[in-house]
């Protein structure tokens, strides 16, 4: 799970405040535009949805895009404040549903949405084993397509980072899933990665995942 103490800041509205505030940052800017030109070619490829889950939904960074693909988004996030933000952004009726949950404790039904989306939330989870269920719990709630981000353990951000660890560097390692777990995970779940790309090859070391369940 996070760090108590930043899952406590989050869960507030300094927390909400500063999550708003860290996408208008030109870096975050630059990602989010990457993201989205990935997504546009996922999308492609699953066409028009009829339910969606989006967790972590924070302030709602996704719900217009979301809503452009599916009929119904359902939003959920750990924060009551995030999601007090998203509605006071977009409105009480923007969404199907919004409620509060860990996203390694969903508490929905197995194959109860069409599409689970979860951008972001992987890496911040410090245990491995809660980072694992993040990404089985995607798998059992989806009856179609799972859409996620991880930190890839392999990648050179990772390399990088515990060379410098190793070197006294003070910074601590990323909470990383390795390429070949997640695509085990997917394999016991019934589902296939049919894309899983570096968000950037150089700066990032996110991989954004398409999966989609074999019938």
């Amino acid at each position: 799970m996070t760090l108590p103490h930043r899952l406590d800041f989050y869960n507030s509205p300094e927390g909400a405040a500063e999550y708003l505030e860290e996408y208008e940052k030109s870096h975050r800017k630059i990602s989010d535009k990457r993201e989205r030109k990935l997504l546009s070619g996922y999308f492609q490829r699953v066409g028009e949805i009829h339910r969606t889950l989006d967790l972590p939904c924070g302030w709602g960074r996704y719900l217009p895009y979301l809503q452009s693909q599916s009929e119904l988004v359902y939003q959920s996030d750990w924060s009551h404040d995030m999601l007090a933000l998203g509605q006071e952004r977009f409105g009480s009726d923007s969404s199907a549903g919004r409620f509060r949950s860990l996203g390694n404790q969903l508490p929905l039904a197995s194959q109860s949405m069409e599409l689970c989306f979860s951008m972001r939330l992987n890496h911040h989870l410090v245990d491995p084993a809660v980072r694992r269920k993040h990404v089985e719990e995607m798998f059992r709630v989806s009856n179609q397509w799972v859409i996620f981000s991880y930190f890839d353990n392999n990648s050179l951000k990772s390399w990088t980072r515990r060379v410098r660890k190793f070197f006294g560097g003070k910074k601590g390692l990323k909470n990383t899933l390795l390429r070949s777990e997640v695509r085990e995970i997917a394999a016991q779940a019934g589902f296939e990665v049919v894309a899983d790309p570096m968000l950037f090859a150089i700066g990032s070391g996110h991989r954004i995942v398409l999966a989609k369940r074999q019938s």
